[in-house]
């Protein structure tokens, strides 16, 4: 007998649609017109273009756990994120000016970006944005964000000889710190996924991250269905599309994780974040947390919708 998929009804579809439309952000209303309703990609740079500073960087809680309004490595790359999802040109002036923030602010000397700046300490911020006694953390290199914003700039930066050299210096970097690592933590992991979908990644450097990643993922993805409640590295968060190269020995898991999440969706239509400020800024927690069920709502349509897992017919 063939096993009956489960798949979010059209009701439920709807309701995550209102509740987005309702009490999301405008990016990701726009975001989910652009992508269930095929509605124009300008009106998502119009609502992104909100969160960028004079310096060409983004800031202003575009990653919704740090308030502060100064750009940064993080905020830019979550721009970066939206702007590839939505096949934005790369000669765009949002886009440009991205890039030359990003070029701007990189550590030469340590071939990486702060993931963000001394001056946000100053903001509220969730508590693992705190950087006070923690300095060490956030001056060394780390694939995150580094890893990532490597891939930025292969797909949207210049062609210009200095470009080529911090390109190839970082991607040295990149890759021998995977080369080293024998267990790899869940944001480095995620900023080497996208990495990995760069369009103009180099072929060599493709099959290398795919060999090492592919050593890695196993041990680091969270397949015990009771731990997914919590915050961790769920299977869909590294197989993101039903052609991934790492699916193999995560057929299982991924399809109890698709289940998993349809059981989740909240009686307003929603997903909620796993993680909270504790007893940081409690009325800015609250605010950050619905901006994070924008996001995480939108996103998983995004994955259900991937893996037809979103009932079409009535």
């Amino acid at each position: 007998m063939q096993e009956i998929t489960k798949r979010l009804t059209r009701k439920a579809f709807a309701e995550a649609a209102e509740f987005l439309r309702v009490q999301a952000r405008p990016l990701e209303v726009a975001r989910f017109e652009g992508i269930f309703n095929r509605s124009r990609d300008a009106d998502v740079l119009d609502e992104l273009r909100k969160f960028q500073n004079s310096d060409g960087g983004f800031g202003h809680a575009l990653e919704a756990d740090l308030r502060a309004p100064e750009s940064s490595a993080l905020c830019t790359s979550v721009a970066f994120q939206i702007i590839r999802d939505h096949q934005i040109p790369r000669e765009h002036v949002v886009v440009q000016r991205g890039i030359q923030y990003l070029m701007e602010t990189l550590d030469q000397s340590e071939a990486h970006w702060r993931i963000i700046p001394k001056s946000a300490e100053s903001s509220p911020h969730a508590p693992w944005w705190k950087q006070e006694g923690r300095e060490d953390e956030y001056k060394g290199f780390s694939l995150n964000p580094t890893a990532e914003i490597l891939g930025y700039l292969l797909d949207y930066g210049d062609a210009t000889i200095r470009g080529e050299r911090i390109i190839s210096e970082i991607t040295d970097r990149v890759v021998d710190s995977l080369h080293s690592l024998k267990s790899v933590e869940m944001h480095d992991l995620l900023c080497c996924l996208r990495l990995l979908d760069s369009e103009h990644l180099p072929s060599s450097v493709r099959e290398c991250l795919q060999s090492e990643l592919g050593r890695l993922i196993p041990e680091a993805v969270t397949t015990a269905t009771e731990q997914w409640r919590e915050y961790g590295l769920r299977p869909l968060l590294v197989i993101r599309r039903p052609d991934s190269p790492f699916i193999n020995g995560l057929e299982k898991a991924v399809s109890l994780n698709l289940d998993f999440e349809l059981e989740e969706q909240d009686s307003n239509g929603s997903w909620s974040p796993t993680w909270s400020w504790g007893s940081n800024h409690p009325e800015l927690w609250k605010r950050a947390k619905q901006e994070w069920s924008g996001v995480l709502t939108l996103d998983k349509l995004i994955i259900l919708a991937r893996f037809d897992r979103i009932q079409t017919n009535a």
